[in-house]
């Protein structure tokens, strides 16, 4: 007999205990799916899969309201940014 799965169930006997051993605090399945979409994100996963791991219809709502951009990797692509624009303006000089 198929019975849907309880989510409750699930997260306590399979997710909590590993967030647990991890040392990570349960912060609801809101905040686990935007973690593990900023986590995927991170790691260089397209958005649009993304979507489809989360089930969203519209890959807006999972760039909007689930990936989340950290601050040191904000920080890094803004590092990236002004050391091109910097060679940009070097190579522009010695013209």
């Amino acid at each position: 007999m198929n019975r849907p799965l309880d989510l409750h169930n699930l997260a306590n006997r399979v997710i909590r205990p590993a967030l647990k051993n991890a040392g990570i605090p349960w912060c609801g399945y809101h905040g686990f799916r935007r973690g593990l979409a900023t986590n995927l994100h991170t790691l260089g996963i397209v958005d649009t899969d993304i979507q489809r791991i989360l089930r969203h219809a519209d890959v807006g709502v999972t760039q909007a309201s689930y990936i989340k951009v950290e601050p040191k990797v904000k920080s890094a692509a803004m590092q990236k940014l002004q050391r091109s624009l910097s060679a940009k303006i070097k190579a522009r000089k010695r013209k």
